[in-house]
């Protein structure tokens, strides 16, 4: 395989295809004729695998890049966006630079607060999954199973000890050793750096003709727990979830406590009967038995019975360990809203590419709360997505990640991109195989039909998806301007590439 190099002007982006995550490749033109490669996430979601596997896509990139990478760009601390830096091939590759958010930045307090709440939250998911393993049934168990593994980056078993231990040790974690491996690999090098948002313009060394704006993740701890979008924001067939968390860590704190179920619980102890003696107790143990089952001594006639002796559901200890899942969604999506959101430049042609990792609604809304004062007037979030060319969609093209509205909309969103003489070469990228996300429990619609709709509709068919071949001409699109595209892009089983010039569209 030979070395990826740049352009003459511009920027190549690869888009490898390892399965349901998130792997880019960009080569820029440096000044002196050379090649600045940057790599953007590398990780998939395991069972999810369309053509190549992870190593190879491993090995393409080190060939690719001849074993050293000038900057690579973490977008946040998640499984599908991590895993395959772990790759045995990553052993010997070396590593310029390497960006994070300021969330992961260990002298910043608020990164640190949300840290331990992160790790707090996740020690509780950890509980309940061990915890559902007795009372909750395989369902819930797999679905948080899944949601977990996101978070750790292993399988919750891998590790082969506690699973709480896994959550508080960073040599446990996947995550946290593909982020360690990343960063001891910088410092080598020119070092590390923690983006904030609205903060200064970033710079490529030797690449002079790109600028890099950083617009997320938010300051705000509130708006990195803002998932859904509200009322216009969203497009049709969104999911909601309930906000439960706290009632849930409070039920499996119980269940852990002395098993009564009552030192945690909701309600005051006062009021509370322990479930291994509520069937057999004097003055209630026939209600407790007819409207709650459990197999009680106690002899009440059939006819009278509710429900069946072994029917746990009508407990709440048990409706509390399922909204465990709730809780793994918002830990889910705050980490989603931690996302590095940073937008390219290409300083010639004024043309832009917009990489957001799985922002959701709390970090896009945010974008609109700086901006970078120039001589001829402030550059804004909408002055960049108006000149958007490229969009990395949103967390594989879920609900809460890509906001819809109009131009005239005050908040960020899809209408804001790719507008004037810039949507003649407006192009999506969406890292998703919904034949695996739609085979999960529940359902995860990566990519939601209406978003794909729009992003098809907007670009003139120019998207790539992980799971399907080259893009095919729309019937409303020319030959002649369909052939203009595809003159600028390669695909293989391992990845889609494509050429951005810095001139005019």
């Amino acid at each position: 395989m030979p070395l990826m190099m740049a352009p003459e002007s511009g920027v190549t982006v690869r888009m490898y295809r390892p399965g349901h995550g998130d792997c880019f490749l960009l080569a820029f033109p440096t000044d002196t004729g050379g090649t600045f490669r940057v790599l953007i996430d590398f990780g998939y979601k395991p069972g999810s695998k369309v053509h190549a596997t992870v190593a190879e896509v491993a090995t393409d990139i080190v060939e690719a890049t001849g074993g050293k990478l000038d900057l690579v760009i973490v977008t946040h601390e998640h499984q599908d966006h991590l895993n395959g830096f772990l790759s045995d091939a990553f052993d010997e590759l070396k590593v310029g630079e390497a960006w994070f958010a300021w969330t992961e930045d260990p002298s910043d307090s608020v990164a640190n607060a949300l840290r331990a709440r992160h790790r707090d939250q996740l020690i509780g998911l950890l509980s309940a999954y061990e915890q559902l393993g007795v009372d909750g049934g395989d369902a819930p168990r797999t679905w948080l199973k899944a949601l977990i593994e996101l978070e750790l980056g292993d399988e919750p078993e891998a590790s082969g000890v506690s699973l709480g231990f896994a959550a508080t040790d960073p040599a446990r974690s996947g995550n946290k050793r593909a982020m360690a491996m990343l960063k001891e690999k910088a410092k080598r090098e020119r070092g590390i750096r923690f983006v904030a948002p609205h903060g200064d313009i970033l710079n490529m060394e030797g690449v002079s003709g790109v600028r890099v704006f950083p617009l997320g993740p938010p300051r705000d701890p509130d708006l990195i727990a803002d998932e859904d979008p509200v009322g216009t924001e969203s497009f049709p067939g969104q999911a909601m979830t309930a906000p439960s968390k706290h009632s849930f860590l409070a039920a499996v704190r119980a269940a852990q406590s002395d098993g009564n179920g009552i030192s945690d619980g909701p309600f005051d102890p006062v009021y509370g009967v322990p479930i291994d003696r509520a069937m057999d107790h004097p003055d209630f143990g026939s209600f407790f038995s007819k409207h709650y089952g459990g197999g009680s001594a106690i002899d009440v006639p059939d006819s009278e019975r509710e429900v069946p002796d072994d029917a746990p559901f009508r407990r709440i200890p048990t409706d509390w360990l399922q909204s465990a899942e709730d809780l793994a969604l918002k830990l889910n999506t705050g980490i989603n809203n931690t996302s590095l959101v940073l937008a390219f430049e290409l300083k010639a042609s004024r043309k832009v590419l917009l990489f957001v990792g799985d922002a959701q609604r709390g970090n896009w809304i945010s974008w609109t709360d700086g901006e970078w004062p120039e001589d001829k007037g402030a550059i804004t979030a909408k002055d960049l997505l108006a000149r958007t060319v490229l969009y990395k969609v949103g967390h594989h093209g879920s609900h809460n990640a890509t906001l819809d509205g109009t131009a005239k909309s005050a908040y960020p969103n899809l209408s804001w991109m790719a507008q004037g003489r810039y949507r003649r070469e407006f192009t999506a990228m969406i890292t998703a195989v919904p034949a695996w996300a739609y085979k999960q429990v529940p359902v995860w619609a990566h990519p939601l039909a209406a978003i794909k709709t729009a992003l098809v509709d907007k670009t003139s068919g120019r998207v790539f998806q992980t799971d399907t071949d080259a893009p095919e001409k729309p019937e409303s699109v020319s030959g002649e301007e369909w052939s203009e595209f595809m003159a600028r892009v390669r695909c293989t089983l391992l990845y889609f590439e494509c050429d951005f010039a810095d001139s005019d569209v």
